[in-house]
């Protein structure tokens, strides 16, 4: 196996705080669940999905370009990694436990390759995924162990299926009571704090690893 159990345990971990914590695709999710249902809220699910897995390829090529060109890279890119996971740190512990749901997108039902199409569309335009994947996946990849962009491809489809298991049970929650679920303040709170501890933690063991 290219990553190490303990190594793959730790991201399963890691992806679904992320997951849970509400972002543009989850908040463009649930809009469209409010709008016209729990089966177009399904098919922009899996689009901003398959935008995740194509953002973690891109970001494994992107790495092991610069691994096989720059071996020092690697390690810059940690370090600056370790700063931004920090950063969103402090944003997240800071940010109002609100999810901020479209409620103009009509009713109107459209086809569900449309909505898949919108969802795939939103997670690809998003430009704080680009950074995000470059400083999170290193964490969880050895150059050492095998194709950086293989392994990177296997973080990134295990985030995405988290991603429709957990977004997938939020939209059939919502799609059956509607508003009161995401006004909860108290989940999106405690969403927010244990996705903030998380990103701290791991900035912090990033920058301190011993290579």
């Amino acid at each position: 196996m290219i990553i190490s159990f303990d190594v793959y345990q730790i991201f399963i971990l890691t992806a679904f705080i992320v997951i849970i914590t509400p972002g543009p695709d989850t908040i463009l999710v649930l809009s469209r669940t409010l709008a016209t249902g729990g089966a177009s809220g399904l098919m922009t699910l899996l689009g901003t999905q398959t935008g995740n897995v194509i953002h973690a390829l891109l970001a494994g090529l992107g790495v092991s370009t610069l691994v096989l060109m720059f071996p020092w890279a690697f390690t810059a890119l940690k370090y600056i990694g370790a700063c931004y996971l920090i950063y969103l740190a402090i944003v997240l512990w800071r940010s109002p436990p609100k999810l901020e749901l479209d409620q103009s997108m009509g009713s109107k039902v459209g086809s569900g390759l449309k909505y898949y199409y919108q969802g795939l569309v939103n997670n690809l335009v998003n430009p704080k995924m680009i950074p995000f994947f470059i400083a999170l996946f290193p964490q969880f990849i050895d150059p050492l162990s095998g194709s950086v962009a293989l392994q990177s491809l296997t973080l990134g489809v295990t985030l995405a299926l988290i991603g429709v298991l957990c977004v997938g049970l939020e939209v059939l929650v919502v799609d059956k009571f509607r508003v009161a679920v995401t006004n909860n303040r108290l989940f999106l709170e405690l969403a927010n704090k244990f996705a903030s501890i998380t990103f701290f933690g791991l900035g912090l063991r990033l920058a301190t690893e011993q290579e």
